[in-house]
């Protein structure tokens, strides 16, 4: 009597579908973490520990080293910033104003942009910082 051997056929799973979900997955989450950086003009923020993020569309007033002005990614002349910061802020009623300024922009100028935006009208004025790693101990 002859005895028939049964070959099982073990299934493996599809390899090839499971690493194009993988590059998928990889792809969209390095799409997506780039929208978060903000594109502009380059400025180095002062760095503090804390520091909270913008929920809704305010203005964006930059100022860089070299002491231009930008408002929303628009350079603006100093003596021009008046009018365009009162036009600004009467367009989007209870704005505030986010100040990027370069950390080696000096202090002076800075208080004088900000006196400025507060004679246009702006109520609330934020300054951006930039994250740092290292906490300040208390003394």
């Amino acid at each position: 009597m002859k005895i028939r051997e049964h070959r099982r056929i073990q299934a493996e799973p599809g390899m090839t579908a499971m690493i194009d979900i993988i590059f998928l997955l990889l792809l969209f989450f390095v799409l997506s973490s780039s929208f978060i950086l903000q594109p502009g003009i380059k400025v180095q923020l002062p760095r503090t520990v804390t520091s909270e993020q913008p929920a809704r569309k305010d203005l964006v007033l930059i100022i860089a080293r070299d002491k231009r002005i930008f408002l929303n990614n628009e350079q603006v002349p100093f003596n021009d910033l008046w009018g365009r910061l009162e036009k600004e802020l009467k367009v989007q009623i209870g704005a505030a104003l986010i100040l990027r300024a370069d950390r080696d922009v000096p202090h002076g100028f800075v208080v004088r942009v900000m006196d400025v935006a507060k004679q246009a009208g702006a109520a609330r004025i934020a300054i951006a910082t930039s994250p740092t790693k290292r906490r300040i101990e208390k003394k």
